[in-house]
């Protein structure tokens, strides 16, 4: 649910139940933002993160889905990969132990709410495979 859209700033609410980064991918698209800087917090379920390995060059993956998370810390950027809109955001989960961990964010499930912030760039990086990390990297401002 996009709150506030200005050229100055972005704010969406995730609520309970959606995907999060399907649907801030969504409303982006929607809003036709050019770039983005992204910061957000909220609880998560179901979260998909990763630690990319260099020599290996892939993701390790690892889900969390054992209770709620609270989402201390999102943060990362809007791009443009292979033509579409990219989130890519990295995140700090909090368990109820008071544990932190965090990594890439592939996805997860918003547990009670998500808030998420865009600080609109105007102009969109471009994202590009770079062979020696095998990451699609920015590369240049379309």
């Amino acid at each position: 649910m996009i709150i506030h859209h200005s050229e100055e700033k972005v704010l969406i609410v995730v609520p309970k139940g959606e995907k999060l980064v399907a649907t801030l991918t969504r409303d982006v698209s929607d809003l036709g933002l050019k770039g983005g800087l992204i910061s957000g917090l909220g609880a998560l379920i179901d979260v998909e993160l990763g630690y990319y390995h260099l020599e290996e060059k892939d993701y390790h993956r690892k889900t969390f889905s054992e209770m709620d998370y609270e989402l201390i810390s999102l943060t990362g950027n809007l791009s443009l990969k292979e033509g579409k809109p990219y989130i890519h955001v990295h995140a700090a989960l909090g368990d109820n132990q008071f544990r932190v961990f965090g990594g890439h964010l592939f996805e997860a499930n918003v547990a009670v709410t998500a808030e998420v912030s865009i600080i609109p760039l105007g102009k969109m990086p471009v994202r590009e495979l770079d062979p020696k990390l095998g990451l699609a990297t920015i590369c240049r401002m379309s």
